[in-house]
């Protein structure tokens, strides 16, 4: 018997066409309730999940690009900046409660104690409400944010 292995690691530029998909067909389909396959708002927020963006992303030294693989294969991706604000934790669909989320988060929130930080925040979707209220993630009294039909809702853990 095979037992999957979810394994975190730095994110690398070979890895940008798989975790660009992975983000890409997280938003696509797994956070129609946020987006309501409103074309505008999509591309929106697509627009910066680029190949450029991606090695940007990397290259900033006040942050951390992750991937989450299981058998090898890139399933979810993660970023973190040196704030401790969470930009991007997205595991491709159909690997939903697989435990790649939660190991993004268990790394990211490693990271951040590393750096100092006490504490982490993040916007979500609302479909990621209760995976972060699952893990440890505070709901915060604020004004949503909103990208085109998108809302988002801060959460922030104390580290």
């Amino acid at each position: 018997m095979t037992v999957s292995r979810v394994v975190v690691r730095d994110a690398t530029l070979a890895d940008a066409e798989s975790a660009l998909s992975v983000v890409r067909q997280s938003i696509e389909e797994l956070c129609v309730a946020d987006h309501h396959r409103d074309p505008a708002t999509l591309q929106g927020w697509l627009s910066n999940k680029t190949p450029q963006h991606f090695a940007s992303w990397l290259a900033d030294p006040n942050s951390v690009l992750v991937v989450a693989e299981l058998d090898g294969r890139v399933r979810g991706v993660g970023n973190l900046n040196r704030a401790g604000k969470l930009h991007l934790c997205y595991v491709q669909p159909g690997f939903e409660r697989a435990g790649l989320g939660t190991a993004l988060l268990s790394e990211l929130e490693a990271r951040a104690r590393s750096w100092g930080l006490s504490e982490m925040t993040l916007e979500s979707t609302a479909n990621a409400r209760t995976f972060y209220a699952r893990n440890g993630y505070e709901a915060v009294e604020a004004d949503a944010c909103a990208v085109g039909l998108v809302r988002c809702y801060p959460f922030k853990k104390s580290l």
